[in-house]
């Protein structure tokens, strides 16, 4: 595995645990991972009426995987190097 393609990887990855700790405590968790349209209407909807943050807490693992599998094939990881990863 190319060094610098995973020093790339590691920086600009999704840290789970920091996402759970900010959506936990201040709800926010679609702006970290791009999609700050998304977080903008769950604040003014105060978290879809309670909906979407339930929902949230049910699918945050599974956005924060689909978000740094965009960022490995951004960084031109193949598929393998994403298996070693745990991205798949």
């Amino acid at each position: 595995m190319d060094n610098n393609k995973l020093m790339l990887y590691e920086t600009r990855k999704a840290k789970s645990g920091t996402i759970w700790l900010l959506f936990l405590f201040l709800g926010w968790s679609y702006g970290s991972l791009d999609k700050i349209g998304t977080q903008i209407l769950y604040y003014i909807t105060i978290g879809g009426f309670g909906v979407w943050t339930l929902v949230r807490l049910f699918t945050l693992s599974g956005a924060i995987k689909e978000y740094n599998r965009k960022i490995a094939a951004q960084i031109g990881l193949d598929n393998q190097e994403m298996s070693t990863l745990g991205l798949f």
